[in-house]
């Protein structure tokens, strides 16, 4: 039984964590979309290795 909770709360963790890059990766797309209409390459370069680090957590949750 013991074994059951801590696989499901292990679940649970991993839906919210998983939940959250996807919310973080979406709102770092608009934001380079912005910069993007904006004309600035810098704050885009910057975002744009955030995205990257964001994907690359989520790349690890889900492999």
């Amino acid at each position: 039984m013991e074994n059951s909770q801590i696989s499901n709360s292990s679940s649970g963790i991993r839906k919210t964590k998983f939940t959250c890059l996807k919310d973080q990766q979406c709102s770092l797309n608009m934001q380079i979309r912005l910069a993007m209409q904006l004309h600035n390459n810098q704050v885009q370069e910057e975002l744009e290795k955030k995205l990257e680090e964001v994907t690359k957590q989520l790349e690890h949750i889900i492999y």
